[in-house]
């Protein structure tokens, strides 16, 4: 059985009241002032909310059995983009089509990472869609190197 629940990953020097309430599993940094968290189960509307109370692009995964990632992004200036990472292990699990291709959640992730002040690589990104890890965290991990955010150094 694997992991179910949120990541949530926004910039942020402050800690989230948005989280407030929710099980938070794991907090990590990332580069750039870039924060995460892992929960326990969901946070419903959690990117609005992160959103709304950072001013910032943020993006989120809900992870169903470590099998699919359910991705979302959203910009301050209403720029919003949907995905989900192993699509044929969310059609397994009766989830709805997006409608959109490959080529178009590439577009719109890459203008989300330019307004989010990230350099990002529209390969990788490209290649993340497409990838087939086992666990579906990794694979969103993987996004997130191609849309610029990078783990903190250590120190």
């Amino acid at each position: 059985m694997g992991y179910t629940g949120r990541i949530v990953i926004v910039r942020s020097a402050e800690p989230l009241t948005a989280l407030a309430g929710a099980d938070v599993l794991n907090e990590s940094s990332y580069a750039g002032g870039w924060r995460a968290a892992q929960l326990d189960g969901d946070l419903r509307d959690a990117l609005r909310m992160l959103v709304a109370e950072t001013g910032a692009p943020a993006i989120t995964a809900f992870i169903l059995d470590s099998d699919v990632a359910d991705v979302e992004a959203a910009t301050p200036a209403g720029g919003y983009w949907h995905v989900y990472l192993h699509p044929e292990k969310a059609a397994d699990y009766g989830a709805p089509e997006l409608g959109q291709t490959a080529a178009e959640v590439t577009e719109l992730a890459l203008a989300w990472a330019a307004e989010a002040g990230l350099t990002a690589d529209g390969e990788a990104v490209r290649t993340a869609l497409d990838a087939a890890n086992v666990f579906a965290e990794e694979t969103f991990y993987e996004l997130l190197a191609a849309l610029g955010i990078k783990p903190a150094q250590s120190e």
